[in-house]
């Protein structure tokens, strides 16, 4: 696992203080503006205010960020929807209490021009994805194209999809979107949400029974992310030192990019039961949940 530590309490211009609780927040993926209103939540001081000292752990591909918050050694994490309900079904205790993400990040990158929907993707294509992941077995499932679009193992990064024009490739609004433009090619993101698949992104878990400091942490933590939407250059300049190939330009990119799933039409941090029980049915249709599943317990708002 890949690992970044970012580590605050106070602002940058004041010393940390005695007394405050100890937060190790275990991210599953690498620095980038998708986590940008935590790491402004350390730089500006936000949680430091409201008693905490947070100390940011970064990962990489395959990140055991609930593993890590279930063994002890982290006291929040960062999943997605239905990764937490997966992983609580093995046995994982936590809780999900806040989404930075209210539309899912993830989706298809395909040319421009080129496909204007999931449906439109001709017979014969191939899609570079993580083989087995809820959301290929979805999309396979849904648009009807096993034995018809060809899925090939995801290696990570662009570089496929640069060297072949006609590869369609996974993708994050986050990430490879603004990556692959900035290298020059022409692309067209096809979001997941359209195609049914919305569970709830980069979603703040805590420990099950939760702590009884959750609720200011949660709190904390909108406060932040207000900050960072507000202005996300203190951020994205820690971001960067932390991921050097994220170029300034991608990092604009992408800031501008994500801005919109951040709010959806909830609204930022907006949890509702409706969508937790379409992302349980879903994973249960797929038989990756037991029948008769629920989101019952897995998810508090705070």
């Amino acid at each position: 696992m890949l690992m970044w530590l970012l580590a605050c309490t106070g602002t940058p211009e004041t010393p940390p203080e005695p007394g405050l609780q100890k937060v190790t927040l275990a991210l599953n993926w690498v620095p980038e503006p998708e986590f940008g209103g935590f790491y402004e939540g350390v730089l500006g001081g936000h949680y430091a205010q409201a008693g905490f000292d947070v100390e940011i752990m970064a990962g990489g591909p395959g990140a055991p960020s609930l593993e890590l918050l279930q063994s002890g050694k982290a006291q929040a994490a960062i999943s997605a929807g239905d990764d937490l309900l997966l992983k609580r079904a093995k046995g994982i205790q936590a809780i999900g209490v806040w989404p930075a993400f209210q539309d899912a990040p993830n989706g298809l990158m395909v040319r421009d021009p080129g496909p204007t929907s999931f449906s439109e993707i001709p017979e014969g294509s191939q899609v570079a994805i993580e083989l087995g992941s809820p959301f290929q077995s979805f999309l396979w499932e849904q648009q009807g194209w096993e034995g018809k679009v060809q899925a090939v193992p995801y290696t990570g990064g662009v570089g496929q999809f640069l060297a072949d024009p006609a590869m369609i490739q996974q993708a994050y609004i986050t990430s490879e979107v603004c990556v692959a433009q900035d290298k020059g090619a022409s692309v067209r993101f096809l979001k997941a949400s359209e195609a049914g698949w919305n569970p709830y992104g980069t979603l703040l878990a805590l420990p099950d029974p939760l702590p009884e400091w959750a609720p200011a942490f949660v709190a904390a933590t909108e406060k932040a992310w207000q900050a960072y939407q507000a202005d996300p250059s203190r951020a994205n300049q820690e971001i960067g030192r932390l991921n050097p190939a994220l170029t300034p330009s991608v990092l604009d990119c992408v800031t501008q990019a994500q801005a919109p799933y951040l709010v959806g039409t909830a609204g930022l941090g907006a949890m509702e039961g409706a969508r937790w029980q379409q992302t349980a049915a879903t994973l249960v249709g797929l038989g990756l949940l037991p029948e008769g599943s629920s989101p019952e317990g897995a998810w508090q708002p705070l």
